[in-house]
């Protein structure tokens, strides 16, 4: 697995950003318009284990937990495989 987000017809890679002052980070372009994320939208924000999950504020949890699952059973991941994955830290990063 190579990073996932739920855009078909957009790049999978593993974005990787810099966080600045005060904690803010900048969302790739490519993922803020496949997510109609603009300025002054809202973010519902939490942490999953060693992940943060930021969704816009229209997205219900659970449809993100539905889709996060069909992904993953789609690629054949199971969540052990992705929290190794993760703790490896194998992933490919894109600039």
């Amino acid at each position: 697995m190579s990073g996932m987000y739920m855009d078909e017809t957009k790049s999978k890679k593993v974005r990787k950003v810099r966080v600045w002052g005060k904690g803010q980070l900048t969302i790739p372009a490519e993922i803020r318009n496949a997510l109609d994320i603009g300025e002054n939208t809202y973010l519902e924000i939490f942490r999953a284990g060693n992940a943060i999950i930021a969704t816009p504020e229209k997205i219900m949890v659970k449809e993100l937990a539905d889709s996060v699952k069909r992904e993953m059973n789609k690629n054949n991941i199971n969540l052990e495989s992705l929290l190794e994955e993760l703790r490896e830290g194998s992933h490919q990063y894109e600039k």
